[in-house]
């Protein structure tokens, strides 16, 4: 059984333990220093991130993600439902939005990097950007 958890990072986590907290930190690209499981996550990110190999693997899986979703879309158009062009890359712009944020971008670069690709209206844009205030 697959569980799906989405964490809000740009509210306030009080009231929230430490560990939540200090990940909603991090996923801000902030400095914690909790545990040695953040530091570990910390200089993972900053290699990562350092590492213009590690980037362009990054980018190539994005690209392929969001070419998956353009072909699901493509399929359900053939099948006769035109909404599913669409949906698709809406679908794509969401995966390409989490994908920059889970990559240490902000909320508003991530944005940014995904209003750029022009894959969808800044309208469609907007709705999606909301699910994660």
């Amino acid at each position: 059984m697959t569980k799906i958890i989405i964490i809000n990072s740009q509210v306030s986590a009080e009231g929230q333990s430490e560990d939540l907290k200090a990940l909603a930190k991090l996923m801000n690209n902030e400095p914690v220093n909790l545990n040695k499981y953040f530091d570990y996550a910390q200089r993972r990110i900053k290699e990562i991130n350092e590492d213009p190999e590690m980037r362009e693997k990054i980018m190539l899986y994005e690209t392929r993600m969001l070419e998956r979703e353009q072909a699901a879309g493509k399929i359900a158009y053939a099948e006769g439902r035109k909404d599913g062009v669409e949906q698709g890359k809406v679908d794509s712009a969401k995966v390409i939005l989490e994908n920059q944020m889970d990559n240490g971008s902000t909320l508003e670069q991530a944005t940014e990097f995904v209003r750029n690709l022009k894959l969808i209206s800044d309208e469609e844009l907007n709705k999606l950007i909301a699910l994660y205030k």
